[in-house]
């Protein structure tokens, strides 16, 4: 979808705006807004440590933002307003509205704590006169919106994509997603907002709690092992899909741990177990996997000869070792190995084989 935007320090801009304050106000927004390696103060704890109200606080607070909002930006040399234009343009590419996580994951190259908590400082005080944070919408994550937004029209829309994923039974690409969508009542709705359809269909996902997308960028129902994966054999299974070709259990192991499905870590011995035990897989190499789905058949390399001249008849080696490497990834002298089972094949005199 839409490239990240993110071109500065969000961490090094707050600092530089609070620079321009006193001493006592920039520690109270600091401990307000969990900055400068404080973790998140209430007013009462701010009062404690001044030995002030909790009302003062809350005015130290106001006349702090108050100031930085008054700022010559220009002057300063700091690009908050070139900022704040770049973020709403960004907002309206995806219709308005999107969940907090999903426009940091936009705007940060990183994810590093200190520049998310900046970004939210930047997004909910210095931008708060055209961009709104809703943090109570039930069965959905925190959301910045535009400010003429209907936040009820967006959560409806995002209810009925779920519903059509859920009817669907299995996780959708965007692409899928949207095309199924077209027929509904709501699409209108996504024609209307001058943006990319699929950058709104990802952003109204993205604000529900119990949405989500697995590594092949598909979304689905949080909960569905093809979205997030709890058992090794699921978590083997999209690896599979993503890579899209025959893998050894070692690297596979390998490439479990790199996608942190989440902190378990996954042992070359255990994926190796998983997928002896689960008939979704095929050995089709030493140590080397492969999916069912994908047209690999059981058996050892004489039984596939066997289906093979079943299905066709009698055939010459090199034909023979052109179906049997598309089943089994092993080396030519092997199959010429097999082929000497005299029990099993015969070799005809136009140097064909065929089953005795």
């Amino acid at each position: 979808m839409t490239a990240k935007i993110k071109t500065i320090s969000y961490a090094d801009l707050v600092n530089a705006l609070l620079a321009n304050l006193s001493d006592r106000e920039q520690e109270v927004l600091q401990k307000r807004n969990a900055l400068a390696d404080y973790p998140k103060h209430t007013l009462e704890q701010i009062g404690k440590d001044f030995n002030i109200t909790r009302e003062r606080v809350r005015q130290i607070e106001r006349e702090g933002l108050k100031k930085i909002k008054n700022m010559d930006y220009d002057r300063a040399k700091l690009p908050v307003r070139d900022l704040e234009s770049i973020i709403l343009d960004y907002l309206k590419s995806h219709g308005g509205i999107m969940a907090e996580w999903h426009l940091q994951e936009k705007l940060l190259q990183e994810q590093l704590e200190v520049e998310e908590k900046a970004l939210n400082f930047i997004l909910a005080n210095i931008f708060a006169g055209n961009i709104k944070r809703v943090v109570d919408l039930n069965d959905h994550h925190v959301v910045f919106a535009l400010q003429d937004v209907d936040l009820d029209q967006a959560v409806a829309i995002a209810s009925a994509l779920k519903e059509l994923i859920e009817n669907h039974g299995k996780p959708l690409h965007l692409e899928d997603l949207s095309s199924q969508f077209q027929s509904h009542k709501y699409y209108d709705y996504i024609k209307e907002r001058q943006a990319e359809d699929l950058a709104i269909l990802e952003a109204l996902l993205s604000i529900r709690q119990d949405l989500n997308r697995n590594i092949l960028g598909q979304w689905g129902v949080y909960h569905w092992n093809t979205i997030k994966p709890k058992r090794m054999t699921d978590k083997a299974y999209l690896v599979m899909l993503r890579e899209n070709r025959p893998l050894h259990f070692e690297e596979l192991a390998e490439l479990i741990n790199q996608a942190n499905f989440d902190r378990k870590k996954a042992h070359p011995a255990t994926v190796h177990n998983e997928l002896i035990l689960d008939d979704k897989y095929v050995l089709v190499g030493r140590g080397i996997y492969a999916l069912r789905e994908w047209g690999y058949q059981e058996g050892t390399v004489a039984d596939i000869i066997e289906n093979i001249l079943k299905n066709n008849g009698p055939m010459s080696k090199k034909e023979l070792a052109e179906e049997v490497l598309k089943q089994r990834l092993v080396q030519k002298t092997t199959i010429t190995l097999v082929l000497m089972n005299k029990d099993k094949f015969k070799r005809l005199e136009n140097g064909r084989y065929e089953l005795i």
